[in-house]
């Protein structure tokens, strides 16, 4: 999940990482009488979006007055920020900046361990610095504390492990001409499958898109809340413009899946998997959340050759919601694995007492391939 800035801020501000004076502007709110509870004159209006490159997509503004920041502020909220809803506008005092440094921790994949990378060189330009002006330490995760002589290195480390991120980011660090540092702004990603261990977490809701989640996002992501939330994974789902209702299996293949469906020409109604052997009424409950999306022209059911994913179970899940909705548009499967047998005779009977239109195969056909099945389906005169 990545963090809107000012919620990032808040929580460097617990670990120690200097943060400039800020308020977060709601729509309703009066911009003008918030602008004079700052004792400076300056201040710097920042759209509150979850993507990038704000300051080049007019997303980063300043006022020096009354007229100028209320004017601006009404500009922001109707603005159209590369597509993004926009949560809010921050005010924050304008620092007297000297330099812009860049000050980040991720994980390096190649060699699986956590990388602070830091440079004397930030800002908007910082995929412009040359190589020879980063500097990268791969760090220990069995260590709370590095010695670095950079500023708010070991904030931002204890920011990071404690908080299961997998970016945690502050582009600009400024250092302002007084000698001070401030994070100016902020870039955190968690691992939204860690929410279990942090009670705290209380964020305002979004999607991966950028955008308010649906009524359909929000029912799916209880299914994995509560005392079963460690029985495997049922609750991703992002809901798309498509009319081809997709239920994958397996990240990898699921991405794969999603490509080959748009190259057969069909559009996908939702990005959805369900992974590490969810018992049925999991899968059931995802299914019918799944189907219950208006318009639909087809449903496509795929996945890899499962290792310990019970086939039968999580079929049956699926053929609890097809017996509820009896969907009358084609419905191409693919899947394998443990169970698959009594996976198939169950869903091939449910098929038949609801005379389904639906095609189920296994691991002797690719995955992709069935797409085209699905479209030839769909496309029969």
């Amino acid at each position: 999940m990545n963090l809107y800035e000012f919620e990032g801020k808040e929580i460097f501000e617990k670990f120690g990482i200097a943060i400039p004076k800020s308020v977060l502007l709601r729509r309703g709110d009066k911009a003008e009488e918030i602008y004079k509870l700052f004792n400076t004159k300056d201040v710097v209006l920042k759209v509150q979006v979850l993507s990038g490159k704000r300051g080049k997509n007019n997303g980063v503004l300043f006022g020096s007055n009354v007229g100028d920041v209320k004017s601006a502020v009404d500009k922001m909220f109707v603005s159209n920020i590369r597509g993004q809803y926009i949560c809010g506008v921050l005010m924050e005092e304008k620092l007297n900046i000297a330099e812009e440094h860049y000050l980040s921790i991720t994980y390096d994949t190649n060699r699986k361990q956590p990388v602070l990378i830091y440079s004397q060189s930030g800002g908007m330009d910082i995929e412009d610095v040359s190589e020879e002006k980063i500097e990268k330490y791969y760090l220990d995760i069995r260590n709370e504390n590095i010695d670095l002589n950079i500023p708010f290195a070991n904030e931002l480390w204890n920011c990071f492990i404690k908080n299961d991120a997998r970016v945690v980011e502050i582009n600009p660090l400024v250092k302002t001409v007084d000698g001070k540092f401030f994070a100016a702004d902020s870039k955190i990603a968690i691992d939204d499958d860690a929410f279990f261990r942090h009670k705290e977490w209380n964020f305002e809701p979004r999607t991966m898109l950028g955008r308010l989640p649906t009524d359909r996002e929000n029912a799916v992501v209880k299914i994995d809340e509560g005392e079963n939330y460690y029985r495997g994974t049922a609750g991703k789902y992002i809901e798309m413009d498509g009319d081809i209702a997709v239920l994958f299996s397996g990240g990898g293949a699921s991405i794969a899946n999603m490509d080959a469906l748009i190259q057969v020409g069909l559009k996908p109604a939702n990005y959805t998997e369900y992974s590490g052997n969810p018992p049925r009424e999991k899968v059931a409950q995802l299914a019918k959340i799944v189907l219950s999306k208006p318009g639909l022209r087809g449903l496509w059911i795929a996945g890899g050759v499962a290792n310990f994913t019970d086939i039968a179970a999580t079929f049956s899940g699926i053929i609890d919601a097809l017996d509820e909705v009896k969907p009358t548009y084609p419905i191409v499967i693919r899947r394998a694995g443990p169970n698959e047998i009594e996976g198939k005779r169950l869903m091939e009977e449910c098929a038949k007492r609801n005379n389904l239109n639906l095609k189920i195969f296994g691991k002797e056909i690719a995955m992709g391939a069935t797409a085209t099945v699905l479209f030839d389906m769909i496309n029969v005169k």
